[in-house]
C-alpha cells in the first residue's frame, strides 16, 4: 500500500475511533465468558507470527475443544510486525464486528500493539463486547480497550503459549467462576526457584489487599505513561510481569512508575515471575534486591514471584475482577 492510501485508511479509521471515545462510559457485558461451544477468533495484532507458532496455537485450541477461525491477515509480515498497522487494525475490528466470533484470542505478543491503539474504533468495540485474551505486548490492548469500553479483557496465555496442566486449570476465569477461586503458587515454579533465582517467591510488604485487578507487562505499562492509554491504577490491585530485562532496567521502569504517581493509592502489588531478568554483571544488584527495594516505596502489600509471566505455568486474570492478595498465605483469591 502506498503512503497516500495508507494515510487515507488511517484517517478513515480515526474518524470512527478514539477522538471522542475517551469520554465513553465503560460498558458492562453480562456474559463475557467462554463455553466449550465458543467460536474463537485467532489474530496477531502485534509481532510477526511464524508458521510454527501458528500450528502450536491451533493445537492448543484443539486441545481445549474450542472452534476457531483465523483473521484475514494473520500470516502477514512487515519486518518484526504481523503485517502493516492498517492490516492489524482491520483484523481486530473485523473480529469484534463479526457476530459469529465469541472471543478473540491473540496468537502471540511481540511488539506492535502500541502502534495501533490510537486508531482503534472503540465505539465499534463497545457495541460488540467480547473477551480479548493475551499478555505481554497485548497489555496495551487489554488496558486501553477495557478502560475505554468495559469490554471483557483477560490477561492470560497467548494462544501459542505452552499450555501446561497448571495453565489450563487456571483458565477458569475465562469460562466464568461460579464460586471464589483461590490461586496458589505453581509447584513446578517453586521447584525451579532452587536453580533459578528469578522464580523465588518473596513477601515484600506483608498484608492483605482487596481490589479490582489491573496490570500487565512492565515495559508496556511504562511506555503508556503520559499517553491517553495509561493505566489508571489508583484504588486497584496491580499485577506486573516482564521478561529479559536486566535488573537496572527493571529498576529504571519501576522508578519511572513510582515518580509518575502510578502506584499512588494502589491497594496492593502482585509481581509475577520476571523470566530472564537475572543480573549479567557481577557488580549488579539482583532482580529480587531491585524489586524489593523499589516496592518498599509503595505503601501497599506486595509480593514477588507469583505464577504468571513468560513462563510455562501461568494463571489468568480478568481485568477489573475483584480479588484479594494474601501475602502470608501466598494466594490470590478471585471473587465470583
Amino acid at each position: 500500500m502506498n503512503r497516500r492510501n495508507f494515510n487515507k485508511t488511517l484517517s478513515t479509521t480515526i474518524a470512527f475511533s478514539t477522538l471522542d471515545s475517551t469520554f465513553m462510559k465503560p460498558f458492562k457485558h453480562k456474559k463475557p465468558y467462554l463455553t466449550k461451544h465458543s467460536h474463537i477468533g485467532l489474530t496477531a495484532p502485534s509481532g510477526r507470527l511464524d508458521p510454527t507458532k501458528l500450528e502450536k496455537a491451533k493445537a492448543n485450541l484443539d486441545r481445549l475443544g474450542l472452534r476457531y477461525s483465523f483473521s484475514k491477515n494473520i500470516g502477514a509480515q512487515d519486518g518484526y510486525l504481523a503485517g502493516a498497522d492498517h492490516l492489524r487494525i482491520h483484523d481486530l475490528h473485523a473480529m469484534y464486528a463479526n457476530p459469529e466470533i465469541d472471543a478473540i484470542w491473540c496468537a502471540r505478543g511481540g511488539y506492535g500493539a502500541t502502534r495501533i491503539i490510537d486508531y482503534l474504533d472503540y465505539k465499534l468495540i463497545a457495541r460488540n463486547p467480547k473477551p480479548l485474551i493475551g499478555y505481554s505486548d497485548i497489555t496495551a490492548l487489554l488496558t486501553s480497550i477495557h478502560q475505554k469500553t468495559g469490554s471483557p479483557c483477560f490477561h492470560g496465555p497467548v494462544a501459542a503459549s505452552t499450555m501446561s496442566e497448571y495453565t489450563i486449570e487456571h483458565l477458569k476465569p475465562l469460562f466464568g467462576l461460579k464460586e471464589n477461586f483461590k490461586i496458589h503458587l505453581s509447584e513446578n515454579n517453586l521447584a525451579l526457584a532452587e536453580e533459578k533465582s528469578v522464580y523465588q517467591f518473596k513477601e515484600i510488604t506483608s498484608g492483605k489487599a482487596k481490589g479490582a485487578l489491573v496490570g500487565g507487562n512492565l515495559s508496556l505499562l511504562t511506555a503508556m505513561v503520559g499517553t491517553p492509554h495509561a493505566l489508571v491504577a489508583k484504588g486497584k490491585l496491580v499485577f506486573i510481569e516482564d521478561i529479559g530485562e536486566e535488573p537496572y532496567r527493571i529498576d529504571r521502569m519501576l522508578t519511572q512508575l513510582i515518580s509518575s504517581g502510578f502506584f499512588d493509592e494502589v491497594k496492593g502489588v502482585i509481581l509475577g515471575i520476571f523470566a530472564g531478568c537475572h543480573k549479567k554483571d557481577e557488580h549488579s544488584k539482583t532482580l529480587i534486591e531491585v524489586v524489593s527495594e523499589r516496592m518498599q516505596r509503595v505503601d501497599a502489600p506486595s509480593v514477588y514471584g507469583f505464577s504468571f509471566g513468560h513462563i510455562d505455568d501461568q494463571c489468568s486474570f480478568q481485568i477489573g475482577q475483584e480479588a484479594e492478595l494474601d501475602t502470608k498465605k501466598r494466594t490470590v483469591t478471585l471473587f465470583a
